[in-house]
């Protein structure tokens, strides 16, 4: 952002070099330091400040900066997405007005280029990112004046805060959950917090309505996609949409099917807050919105679409069929996304765009139902397994975080969404951390588009909470009036959008109440195991409770997990149900009289129903779960022990002890182990929506994969009780 690039006042005097590692600083880089007097508009203070750069045995670039007045406060920022091939830099803030205010008030800085670009960024950084602060840590603890060119009055570090943005604030967020203990409290800003898993997801939705509805000849890619390739993949696509949006100006259906692309993406409908009638890139002329447009309006709803078809075009499209997607899956190893088993109905009911689809098509005279039939008919796209888990690995949150953290948004971010924010506050929540998490909106469009004002308030407010114990520093309000009284500068309240205009924007914290509705695509995660007596073991998932230790009627014979892994139901032998987290009770056969014990239990892809079934094959159906078929009152040569829903839940998979599986309804066979030998028998099934495969567990915690990735087992581990599921 040009702004980024302005107003930080340095006068540099002097130089100094760094020694060696075997020096008094005992970094583990080599660092060479300079130092400057850092003054800035509405603060007195100009301490001299020794800026230390060097670089790491990976090659990353690592930057650290010390004021003569260091406060105690080390602050560890995480940069956003570089297009892998840029040219490697290390950033310690937000901006550099961001930079001079921490540093003059006495806050250390530190941060890292990390060793790579792209989205391999992530992994990298987590561990980049905590060399940066071990080095940080030895300069202060040293205090060399050989080195840092100065010598501090203090060098003792009371407090480590987190943050960063975009991509940088989704490595905070890890960070923080990796490494619970060494930072003080936490500030992702704009953050992939939701997880890749879902951001891409929703990305895919997007660009296949795109490719449905505007890609009549199959021109663009929407996967598979080389880096070679990628930026003339994108381009074509800017020019479809460009001629799709010169169409809608009269052609009201073609309105109405751009916003349908959009509200699968939850694309918001502000873009830019100001005008510049001289910019336009691709031909795409930017929206001039002060406020967010009112689609009761026609003049409203025309500028809404021109917002959205914006953020398509100036900003998604370059990463959803462009340099970014290639550049991940090359990273991962293949594509991470899929739409196996997605309603694209569902889906599109819970956009935040829902309102303005109805209001377009209804103008337009067409049918919603239709455009959703087709689009529902197109060629399902599968996840490969491999690339899919590293985008898990790198990264999901399972809320449980042990320090503070405070979440900042915009509320009309078209490239990161705010609904990152609700699947984050939904895993601390089930994570029963919901005291330790508070989170603010900006009114502003834009992908990050804070003031420094703004940012330093927000980082302020944390670090109050840590002082008082209270978030009441933290309320939109309490911001607006800090950040209106303590930083009145022009150079501190004023932004840039994402079309590159600068302006000024006084403090913006939303203060109407902005919540932005749950995330389009699922993130789900892992896998639980049960035992007979009811105790969870958890692989790369969420804990929400268990009923070991409890007494039971009939032992506990299987798991299903919610679709956003926040809850679970556990099945017992007598048909009873217990529900755990976001899980909801829909009924049980307990107290019943069956003609053979429940075996197993499997939920519907929305959570609004779940099957039973018995060891004769006989199901049992709650809520919205439809029956399908069985194996009641046939031959079996083995009992069957579980159920695994289809991904589009209109059919299901039972598996029997000795690992053979029958499909029903939509259910696609991909394998057994029906005669093979086994060391304990089958328990249980477990459906992996993504590949459309499933996965078969034993008595022994024995893991067998069908087109289904391997998160671990409890196989060759000694257990009080045997397994007797997975979710």
């Amino acid at each position: 952002m040009k702004l980024k690039s302005l107003f930080l006042s340095l006068a540099a005097v002097g130089s100094m070099a760094l020694l060696p590692q075997s020096a008094a600083s005992a970094t583990t880089t080599t660092f060479s330091c300079t130092t400057a007097t850092v003054s800035t508009p509405d603060l007195s203070a100009t301490p001299t400040v020794s800026t230390c750069n060097g670089t790491a045995a990976d090659g990353s670039l690592e930057e650290v900066q010390i004021p003569s007045n260091f406060n105690g406060n080390v602050i560890l920022y995480s940069h956003g997405y570089v297009f892998d091939g840029s040219k490697l830099a290390a950033t310690d803030a937000f901006s550099p007005q961001v930079a001079s205010i921490l540093l003059v008030e006495g806050d250390a800085l530190a941060g890292s280029s990390y060793a790579v670009d792209g989205w391999a960024e992530v992994k990298f950084a987590l561990t980049d990112q905590m060399n940066t602060l071990a080095d940080a840590k030895a300069l202060l603890a040293a205090n060399d004046s050989t080195v840092l060119g100065q010598t501090l009055a203090s060098n003792a570090v009371q407090a480590v805060y987190a943050t960063g943005v975009s991509l940088g604030g989704m490595i905070t967020a890890a960070l923080v959950q990796q490494n619970p203990t060494a930072f003080t409290a936490a500030l992702p800003a704009c953050g992939v917090v939701g997880g890749g898993v879902s951001t891409w997801n929703q990305a895919l939705y997007a660009e296949l309505a795109f490719k449905a509805f505007f890609d009549p000849t199959n021109s663009v890619a929407a996967t598979g996609i080389s880096l070679a390739n990628s930026t003339t993949n994108y381009t074509q696509a800017d020019t479809l949409l460009g001629g799709a949006l010169q169409k809608a100006s009269t052609d009201p259906a073609t309105a109405a099917r751009l916003a349908l692309v959009a509200a699968l993406g939850n694309v918001p409908t502000w873009f830019s807050a100001q005008s510049n009638a001289s910019l336009t890139k691709d031909g795409f002329p930017a929206q001039s919105a002060a406020t967010a447009p009112d689609i009761s309006t026609s003049t409203g709803m025309q500028s809404a679409l021109l917002g959205q078809v914006d953020w398509l075009a100036l900003v998604d499209f370059p990463y959803a069929f462009g340099p970014g997607r290639a550049d991940l899956e090359m990273v991962a190893g293949g594509n991470p996304s899929w739409t196996n088993g997605v309603n694209y109905a569902y889906t599109l009911s819970r956009s935040q765009d829902y309102a303005e689809v109805l209001a377009l098509y209804k103008a337009a005279g067409i049918s919603l139902a239709s455009d959703l039939a087709k689009l529902q008919s197109e060629p399902q796209v599968s996840a490969n397994v491999n690339a899919l888990h590293y985008l898990q690995q790198y990264f999901s949150y399972n809320g449980n975080i042990q320090i503070p953290v405070l979440t900042m948004h915009t509320v009309a971010d078209g490239l990161v969404t705010p609904q990152n924010e609700t699947s984050y506050a939904s895993a601390v929540g089930a994570a029963g951390n919901n005291g330790m998490l508070d989170q603010v909106y900006v009114d502003q469009p834009g992908h990050c588009a804070f003031t420094a004002a703004e940012y330093v308030s927000a980082l302020h407010a944390l670090m109050s909470k840590v002082a008082t114990g209270s978030w009441s520093a933290a309320s939109p309000s309490a911001l607006n009036s800090y950040a209106a009284t303590h930083f009145t500068d022009p150079s501190y309240n004023a932004t840039e959008d994402t079309a590159g205009n600068i302006y000024a924007a006084p403090p913006s914290f939303d203060t109407s109440g902005f919540s932005p509705g749950p995330a389009l695509a699922p993130n789900a995660s892992g896998y639980v195991m049960v035992a007979k007596d009811g105790g969870i073991f958890n692989f790369n998932s969420l804990f929400r409770g268990s009923m070991g230790g409890k007494t039971l009627n009939a032992p506990v014979v299987g798991v299903a997990r919610t679709p956003g892994g926040q809850g679970y139901w556990l099945a017992a032998a007598d048909g009873g149900v217990f529900s755990f987290g976001s899980a909801n009770f829909y009924g049980s056969m307990g107290g019943k009289t069956l003609n053979k014990p429940i075996v197993g239990i499997a939920a519907t892809p929305d959570g609004k129903g779940y099957w039973l079934v018995g060891s004769d094959g006989g199901i049992f159906s709650f809520g919205d779960a439809n029956f399908y078929g069985s194996m009641g009152g046939r031959t079996l040569n083995k009992p069957v022990v579980g159920i695994a829903s289809a991904p589009d839940g209109q059919g299901y998979w039972l598996a029997a002890s000795d690992g053979g599986v029958f499909s029903f309804g939509s259910a696609v066979f991909q394998g057994s182990m029906g005669g093979k030998t086994l060391n304990a028998p089958v328990v249980g099934i477990k459906s992996y929506e993504p590949t459309g495969g499933y996965t078969l567990v034993a008595s022994d915690g024995g893991v067998f994969n069908f087109n289904s990735p391997f998160d671990g087992s409890m196989g060759g581990t000694r257990l009080n009780a045997s397994v007797v599921g997975e979710a």
